[in-house]
């Protein structure tokens, strides 16, 4: 029988792994949002980067503060192909502006490619440290990718590892243990206060740091929940949150000053919300009032009013800059889980390569089996009766078994101590 010859699929290894980075360490916020893409332009984007490349997969990453292009390619990409890339990402704008940004951004490959990812899903390399948004950001582009056809195996192993070291990270270490959100630090402000569940809040404003408030208000069984707002149809939204939750215009607050234990303030507004009339007039039962907008909207005869404990935006900003400067000190914990997570990836790609480069072993096994029953001994095997002829299948298909798995355990386990070894 004529034998087919199987080619091996080719496989990225860690050193075809490359990075380009465009990001908030070497680069000003306006220009890295020159090199986001529409969802409608991505994928002709990544198919002509493939092009000119000649790189197997592809991934592409555009937050407010990076934008990365994470692939795998036999060679290094010089600045002058670096600037190619940039060109289709960003067709509007000089080649000189493009050659610049080519000559400074971060180019990596191979292991120090794959540790930058690393600590970049950990949030390591984030503009502020330890929060997880970068994650999911880096999981979606990788799935987007695999959607359409432009990454796979190589990616789906480093995301792999990615995921996993950056969720080790999050749960075994200090670096989110103080919030540096405003939301966060605004809630824990509150929650010091030791306000009961049925206190009656005051919401003024239902914009995204109003709205994320309300949440956490909903999430912890608060009910008592009054919104103040210019617009009806934007409140509403935060209104029926909640049991208890009132719609209320803005002129209405001067019938409510003494109704409420506390209230949070954040609009648009340039002026004062809560005037300095407001401010003279709340009630006892006032104990607390938040104002997280800039510029601020209470009057700052609060900071004076006896009794009622003031939070603002300059307060959040003390203990955010305190927060960080915690969440750095506990990059030190991060490094263990860096070192081991390159360990592992460094293993994952081994074992892949193990198993593709013996896929082939079942398939010639049973080649072989059909060379002996149909050729070799075919004469041997007229002369058996069938009941030895259904013994022998039984023997051969045990046989058959053993020697495909018992040969590649022990190959992969004696590849796996030798580059553990090394």
């Amino acid at each position: 029988m004529t034998k087919e010859t199987h080619s091996k699929p080719t496989f990225a290894s860690v050193r075809k792994v490359q990075v380009i980075s465009v990001n908030h360490h070497q680069f000003t916020l306006e220009a890295i949002g020159k090199f986001h893409v529409n969802d409608n332009q991505k994928l002709s984007a990544l198919s002509d980067m493939k092009k000119i490349t000649g790189c197997d997969e592809v991934m592409y990453v555009a937050t407010c503060n990076r934008v990365e292009w994470i692939f795998t390619l036999d060679h290094f990409v010089c600045p002058g192909l670096t600037q190619q890339i940039l060109q289709i990402f960003s067709s509007d704008f000089e080649s000189d502006f493009l050659k610049n940004i080519a000559n400074q951004c971060v180019r990596l490959e191979g292991e120090e490619a794959a540790e930058h990812l690393l600590r970049t899903a950990g949030s390591l390399n984030s503009a502020v440290i330890g929060e997880t948004e970068i994650l999911g950001q880096m999981r979606s582009a990788y799935e987007y990718s695999v959607k359409e056809g432009v990454a796979g195996e190589a990616l789906r192993i480093l995301m792999k590892q990615c995921v996993k070291s950056a969720k080790q990270i999050f749960t075994e270490t200090d670096l989110r243990r103080k919030p540096v959100s405003i939301v966060s630090i605004a809630w824990n402000a509150f929650l010091d206060k030791g306000f009961s569940k049925d206190s009656p809040i005051a919401l003024i404003g239902a914009g995204q740091i109003i709205s994320n408030f309300a949440k956490f208000l909903f999430e912890n069984g608060y009910h008592n929940i009054s919104v103040f707002n210019r617009s009806a149809a934007s409140a509403k939204k935060l209104v029926d949150l909640f049991d208890n939750g009132k719609y209320l215009t803005l002129p209405e607050i001067d019938n409510q000053l003494e109704m409420h234990a506390a209230w949070v303030v954040c609009t648009g507004a340039t002026e004062y919300i809560l005037t300095s009339d407001n401010v003279e007039r709340l009630g006892k039962k006032t104990k607390m009032v938040i104002d997280l907008a800039m510029p601020g909207n209470v009057h700052p005869s609060i900071q004076s009013k006896t009794g009622i404990g003031f939070f603002d935006m300059n307060n959040i900003q003390q203990i955010t800059h305190e927060n960080i400067a915690f969440r750095q000190m506990a990059l030190e914990q991060c490094e263990p889980i860096i070192l081991q997570g390159m360990i592992e990836y460094k293993g994952l790609v081994q074992e892949r390569k193990i198993e593709l480069a013996m896929q082939n072993i079942p398939l010639t096994i049973k080649e072989i089996r059909e060379t002996a029953l149909g050729s070799v001994f075919q004469k041997d095997l007229m002369d058996l009766d069938e009941n030895a002829k259904e013994v022998l299948d039984k023997i051969l298909d045990y046989m058959e078994k053993k020697y495909i798995s018992v040969p590649m355990k022990m190959a992969k386990a004696v590849m796996m101590e030798q580059h553990q070894k090394n």
